[in-house]
């Protein structure tokens, strides 16, 4: 569906001039209860920069013209509204902004809602995140924006700047991860899950709750290897809860590490390890 949606505008006239009409719940598809215009408008000013959680809008020129910019998320059209007899429509979660004003431009727009500043959606990072149906718990700490869709982070997480989560991924309460650390697709981190700098996740991982990564073999305060030995888990691979992972192991594709095991080793696809240290005690099918 086009992100630009003409009114199907009732024009009306003859010698004297014309009546255009815009009818609530006619063609205008909601009730009105707020009207705006923008007038002295400026060359090379623009405006709006921002979407609506709730709220619809209709925009018409009545007067002169400007070029509008709509935006889902992941496709942008653009539109110049420059005839009293052009309106679009603008549905919730559209981010639009205004440009290319003519200083005789009165732009004309109808509201679905009163007034409501937390209607708004004024960071465009905020709004991507919101329109790839990311999920942010407010007391959730993100500083990262390469979040996939659908993925949900829950309250007391921390994600450090520069980490990449994937699509559909689970982050329970108080996960905390550093930003050099890739996560894949539909990964579930359980409660108390810290993973540190060099960790790669692949897709589809489950990590139970506590279990604890780590990236230095000699760890001292203050005294920082060359490079961190991260983790690598692989693809629909499962770790119990309490398991301890040393650095730089690879556990295997589809493999399973068993609650409160103690990982020295990497462990071989579809391997299934408990114990401290882990040993293999059976190979999974894989068909």
């Amino acid at each position: 569906m086009s992100l630009v949606e003409f009114l199907d505008i009732q024009v009306r006239g003859d010698e004297r001039g014309y009546l255009n009409v815009l009818e609530e719940n006619g063609n205008v598809p909601f009730e009105v209860k707020r009207v705006y215009y923008l007038t002295s408008t400026k060359l090379g000013v623009s405006r709006g920069f921002h979407a609506h959680k709730e709220l619809e809008q209709v925009a018409v020129c009545v007067s002169g013209q400007c070029r509008m910019l709509l935006s889902d998320g992941q496709t942008e059209e653009s539109v110049l509204l420059d005839a009293p007899d052009k309106a679009v429509r603008i549905r919730k979660m559209i981010w639009h902004e205004m440009h290319d004003f003519s200083e005789d431009c009165v732009l004309l727009v109808l509201a679905s809602d009163h007034y409501d500043e937390g209607d708004y959606i004024r960071n465009h990072d905020e709004f991507l995140r919101r329109a790839s149906g990311v999920k942010i718990h407010p007391l959730a700490d993100v500083h990262t924006d390469d979040i996939g869709h659908g993925s949900r982070i829950w309250q007391y997480v921390v994600v450090m700047s520069g980490a990449r989560i994937g699509s559909d991924c689970n982050l329970c309460a108080h996960v905390l991860v550093e930003g050099d650390v890739v996560i894949g697709d539909r990964v579930t981190l359980k409660s108390g899950v810290f993973l540190w700098d060099g960790t790669r996740i692949e897709d589809d991982v489950f990590i139970g709750p506590n279990a604890t990564f780590t990236n230095d073999p000699m760890p001292r305060s203050k005294v920082y290897p060359d490079a961190f030995q991260g983790i690598v888990v692989k693809q629909g691979a499962s770790i119990g809860a309490n398991a301890t992972l040393l650095p730089g192991i690879t556990i295997g594709k589809g493999a399973m590490v068993g609650a409160g095991a103690v990982v020295t080793k990497s462990v071989p696809d579809f391997a299934v390890v408990v114990g401290n240290p882990a040993k293999v005690i059976r190979t999974l099918s894989h068909d």
